[in-house]
């Protein structure tokens, strides 16, 4: 290995070692469920609603439907245009919204709804829910059964539990929404489910959980600033800077 890649793999080791762990903020749904999943075709298979599903590394906590253990409860309108809104804790900042949603029935290319997170600021980013694309029937059966969005993280259950084998008839997508950087250092004030309950055969969108994510992305720092840690490291051990800089200008020169 040349000097130059020394440099920076060294470099990107120190990028990791400051890379910052995401932390999670689960939204609450369980006062606005009105539905229960369990009651679907093939609904028996879900995880059972006050646990925590976790999907690619990220905590969602499934409702209960009034506080029935035996349910699993989700937002979902019974026909026609509708508008949920959700509160979230005080002073919760965020980078992305990550959603677990379906729907019952659906045709391919349908617009099924949205999702909209509001900012203190007034600032709004919105998720916008296509059949096909990015949101699908819950159900593996005559209806749309798949998604050409490849950020969206899909979990299938059997017997009360997730599998990845096995029964693969019922499901829940988790969808991902950036926020733009109108967000940095704002804190979020609510978030809207909204869309149209069309029922068969186009659908109806049912949101069963959502969580919001607060993080700096691993290797997303720039480089000036990794060179600042790394200075900045190194006067702590009392290193004089000038000499560090110099050596730094020599080791990641071309040769």
């Amino acid at each position: 290995m040349n000097t130059k890649s020394t440099c920076f793999s060294a470099i990107t080791a120190l990028v990791t070692a400051f890379s910052v762990e995401a932390q999670y903020t689960e939204v609450d749904i369980s006062s606005q469920a009105n539905a229960d999943i369990q009651t679907y075709t093939d609904g028996g298979n879900y995880q059972l609603g006050g646990t925590t599903l976790t999907v690619a590394g990220v905590p969602f906590g499934l409702a209960e439907l009034g506080g029935n253990p035996a349910s699993t409860g989700v937002v979902q309108s019974g026909g026609g245009p509708f508008d949920y809104t959700f509160s979230v804790p005080s002073g919760t900042q965020a980078t992305a919204l990550y959603t677990l949603m379906n729907t019952a029935f659906g045709q391919p290319g349908v617009n099924e709804g949205s999702i909209v997170v509001t900012g203190t600021d007034g600032e709004t980013a919105t998720l916008t829910l296509t059949e096909g694309v990015n949101i699908r029937d819950h159900n593996n059966d005559g209806f749309v059964n798949t998604l050409s969005d490849p950020t969206v993280v899909s979990t299938y259950f059997q017997g009360g539990a997730p599998t990845t084998s096995g029964d693969i008839q019922t499901r829940l997508d988790r969808q991902e929404l950036n926020l733009p950087s109108s967000f940095d250092g704002d804190t979020i004030a609510s978030i809207t489910f909204e869309g149209y309950a069309q029922g068969a055969p186009n659908g109806s969108a049912f949101l069963a959980g959502m969580t919001l994510s607060d993080s700096v992305p691993e290797g997303s720092l720039p480089f000036p600033y990794i060179a600042g840690l790394f200075l900045a490291m190194l006067a702590v051990a009392r290193i004089s800077r000038k000499s560090v800089e110099m050596k730094l200008a020599v080791v990641c020169s071309d040769r």
